[in-house]
């Protein structure tokens, strides 16, 4: 790894360890300790400024930082060497999750010229993507199976707005929760919604859920 970015590749280590909290302390002694020397002054710079947005942002951590990485690795943008882009890959192979995001982010790059003519919208959640769709007429209906309660996220690939954020809960994705008190029948409770979301408040857009036993379903309808 460049001289500017060595603690890129330290941290990304430590978060492959068992222990991960011990992992990162002995990572940071050692990014401490290599700071010290002239050809690293400059990295150790940018592992200060890294530190310090951590610290005004708290919810930011290392994980964060790595896949930022991701991003700018799947989508082109990453500027280090070719060695630099093989050692970032193979961290990135190791992590089954990490893995997933890249291949994601990957997918959206050979899309690129279909995304400048067709709208795509990524569903996100904590852990990261869940599924982008891309709309290829429109009004079109999209709908993706095994929600689990959490916070989601949709994204308008396309520009990078973030069109709606918010918290699908238990009352609207299971079916214990969801319909409490009603007879219904297990599938006429599937095909029952159990919220209607308009993010834009004008109808073009709508998200609606669905409750299952273990997990739910979200519909996506996009009319314009």
């Amino acid at each position: 790894m460049a001289e500017n970015l060595f603690f890129i590749s330290i941290i990304a280590r430590a978060l492959q360890g068992p222990d991960v909290e011990t992992a990162l302390r002995n990572a940071f002694l050692e990014i401490k300790r290599m700071g010290t020397k002239k050809q690293y002054a400059e990295g150790f710079r940018n592992f200060e400024l890294f530190m310090q947005e951590v610290y005004n942002r708290h919810y930011i951590t290392a994980t964060d930082h790595i896949r930022e990485l991701i991003a700018r690795l799947g989508t082109g943008m990453f500027e280090g060497t070719l060695q630099e882009k093989e050692s970032l890959l193979n961290i990135i192979n190791s992590h089954p999750q990490w893995k997933v995001e890249h291949e994601a982010f990957c997918r959206m790059k050979a899309h690129e010229d279909l995304t400048q003519d067709f709208p795509v919208i990524a569903v996100l959640n904590e852990k990261g993507l869940v599924r982008e769709i891309t709309f290829m007429k429109v009004s079109g209906c999209e709908s993706i199976d095994n929600i689990v309660p959490g916070n989601y996220k949709l994204k308008l690939v396309n520009t990078g707005w973030i069109i709606w954020e918010g918290q699908l809960t238990a009352e609207e994705l299971i079916s214990s929760e969801a319909h409490k008190g009603e007879n219904l029948p297990l599938a006429a409770g599937a095909a029952k919604p159990t919220n209607k979301i308009d993010p834009l408040d004008n109808g073009d857009l709508v998200l609606r859920t669905y409750a299952g036993t273990e997990s739910g379903r979200i519909e996506i309808e996009l009319r314009r």
